[in-house]
């Protein structure tokens, strides 16, 4: 998620602990995680009622070249012979 190493937070919690005070320190980092769980909730609900009205079945975030827009577009607009139109029949030359 973050690369965030030992001295780095280190680091933040010295800073935290120059700012804010040893008193109140571990109210703001309690008031942090819980923030921090309240964001990632909302962000799988999001994923969620995206894939639900999508009509996705399983997203494969990690397989991101079946959303390929032009293979979706080619998917979409690839004309089989089924379903195309009695006008579009090859032009006969002779009949003219």
């Amino acid at each position: 998620m973050l690369d965030i190493g030992f001295f780095e937070l280190l680091v933040i919690a010295i800073i935290g602990l120059l700012v804010v005070g040893p008193e109140k320190l571990p109210k703001y980092i309690a008031q942090g995680v819980k923030m921090l769980r309240n964001v990632k909730d909302m962000a799988s609900k999001a994923k969620d009622d995206i894939v639900q009205s999508a009509g996705i079945k399983d997203l494969d975030l990690k397989n991101l070249s079946n959303l390929d827009p032009s293979k979706l577009a080619n998917n979409v607009f690839d004309d089989k012979e089924e379903t195309k139109p009695q006008a579009q029949k090859k032009f006969d030359q002779d009949a003219t």
